[in-house]
């Protein structure tokens, strides 16, 4: 009988399961600094299954960062569920926006992500990174899962739609250019048609450059499983094509925007066709090439030449 050990032992750091180097990183990877979550959205399993969150001593951060770094990486994603809360339960830790500036200061390392940011947690301090870290990549994955406060309120995300606006215009006073992509869940129990309009508004008040989109389904264990379920699955279909319309239209201008601009590439690999090099803009971007592969695992500035609905086509200058 094979048994795997899945949960954390609180009482030794060191036998946190968190990922360690690999032989052959490639250019971008991510590195976990803490998981769990203590936020208790009323949707969301991921308290009880994942725990409360753990963060991962700053030191061990760093040494991986470096081993990584030593290993050709120009680029990491600082992980967790919500990494805006690192370090509030460990009192020898930095917290994430301390983090960001010791990551950003190892040499070698050349551009800089963390994911995902829970909105409430969104501090002063991490908005001024945008504008203070030049390291710190021009793109934000925050999640407002619903733009009605009232659906805010049942699912019990702890702002306000006025609030989660406050942000993302504070975001853009920092990073002019920074690009937002986010989460949105669709017939949560209790969504009128008024709640569900004032959804889409809120995606035309931020563009999102891209929005994952999920029809509600209860998760058994969660508050939100023991609520009526007021929508049928026709209305949800319906709601679901509306917003992926409006999303695939924004989507489209956002890389439309783009067109004759310069844009520095991390270059990742070949292209999925294979005839061409690919790499990510600052804002996360995709943008295809026609280039030497000596260029892979470098940056490299291109013009972009077409933009289409998934992809970026560029010129290097």
């Amino acid at each position: 009988e094979r048994r795997v050990e899945v949960g954390f032992a609180e009482d030794d750091t060191s036998r946190l399961l968190f990922p360690q180097v690999a032989d052959a990183p490639g250019v971008a990877r991510f590195v976990t600094v803490m998981q769990g979550c203590d936020n208790y959205c009323s949707y969301c399993i991921v308290p009880y299954v994942r725990g409360r969150e753990i963060s991962r001593p700053a030191a061990a951060i760093l040494e991986e960062v470096r081993s990584l770094a030593a290993r050709g990486v120009k680029e990491v994603t600082l992980l967790g569920q919500n990494v805006n809360s690192y370090g509030r339960q460990a009192e020898t830790e930095p917290d994430f926006p301390a983090l960001l500036r010791q990551v950003a200061a190892v040499d070698r390392i050349e551009r800089l992500r963390f994911t995902t940011s829970h909105p409430r947690d969104l501090s002063p301090n991490l908005i001024a990174c945008f504008a203070e870290l030049p390291k710190l990549c021009g793109h934000i994955h925050l999640p407002p899962q619903a733009g009605s406060n009232a659906v805010l309120a049942r699912m019990n995300r702890g702002y306000s739609r006025e609030e989660y606006l406050a942000k993302i215009a504070a975001l853009r006073a920092a990073r002019p250019d920074l690009l937002i992509t986010g989460d949105m869940i669709i017939g949560f129990p209790g969504e009128t048609e008024a709640d569900f309009a004032q959804t889409l508004a809120l995606m035309e008040a931020v563009r999102y450059a891209d929005l994952f989109y999920f029809v509600y389904s209860a998760r058994p264990g969660t508050k939100a499983a023991e609520f009526p379920e007021l929508l049928d699955a026709g209305e949800k279909q319906a709601r679901l094509e509306r917003l992926q319309t409006l999303q695939r239209q924004m989507t489209l201008e956002c890389n439309q925007a783009l067109l004759g601009t310069h844009q520095e590439l991390l270059v990742e690999g070949m292209s999925r066709r294979g005839d061409q090099l690919y790499g990510r803009t600052s804002g996360n971007r995709v943008v295809n090439f026609t280039g030497d592969p000596a260029l892979i695992g470098g940056l490299v500035t291109v013009t972009v030449t077409e933009a289409f609905q998934n992809s970026l086509q560029g010129a290097v200058l």
